[in-house]
């Protein structure tokens, strides 16, 4: 998939701190400035990770914060590729979006060195929950 004109993502990884700390090195190595600028202030850790062990689980989320980032072109497939070998021992989930509401929703299970293709959801996730709900009502109604 390809996405256009502003980018934002949130991708949450969880796993050992010593498995979040290679990736923080990973995103700080500028090995996404292909992609886009300064990963690094995309970085949020967790609170307790400064004061636990490297072998206790932890999380990182890398968020635009919903600021998009200006680009031409996005391709999600060349940077999940990247991202997913980098990320492979931890578990990641994660959302890329553009100002057009195109999505694209993936996972990365720990272990894995590639991404899955994840439902797409839209943006009202507990709404369209209740809503497709609501539907199915209706149509058991209908066979009735």
């Amino acid at each position: 998939m390809t996405l256009y004109d502003e980018l934002y993502f949130e991708i949450t990884a969880k796993g050992e701190k010593s498995e979040i700390k290679k990736l923080v090195r990973f995103l700080k190595s500028g090995e996404l400035d292909d992609f886009f600028d300064s990963a690094e202030e995309y970085i949020n850790l967790d609170d307790n990770y400064g004061s636990i062990d490297d072998t206790e689980k932890t999380e990182l989320v890398f968020s635009t914060d919903e600021i998009g980032i200006e680009i031409d072109e996005f391709d999600t497939d060349e940077f999940l590729d990247l991202f997913s070998k980098a990320a492979k021992n931890l578990d990641v989930t994660g959302v890329l979006y553009d100002m057009d509401d195109n999505e694209f929703s993936f996972t990365s299970p720990e272990g894995d060195a590639y991404y899955y293709n994840a439902r797409l959801k839209s943006f009202n996730d507990e709404l369209d929950d209740v809503a497709s709900g609501e539907n199915g009502d209706d149509e058991n109604e209908d066979e009735e």
